[in-house]
């Protein structure tokens, strides 16, 4: 178990962004009758940009207190 949480830890946001663009691309399929695959492609990709942002701003050592 601890070795596919390192590999999962190591690749999250290729996990991300695939897991939003699959649920995305089905849920298309079935709502709307077709693919969409380059509006899903872009936003999934900006949502894993958003959270990769948001993660390097909560860990930045700038404001931490001493």
């Amino acid at each position: 178990m601890g070795e596919i949480m390192e590999f999962v830890r190591e690749y999250i946001y290729i996990f991300q962004f695939l897991s939003l663009f699959l649920i995305f691309l089905i849920r298309d399929y079935f709502k709307y009758g077709n693919w969409d695959l380059l509006s899903n492609f872009f936003f999934s990709l900006w949502a894993v940009i958003i959270f990769a942002f948001l993660d390097w701003a909560w860990d930045s050592k700038k404001y931490e207190k001493k």
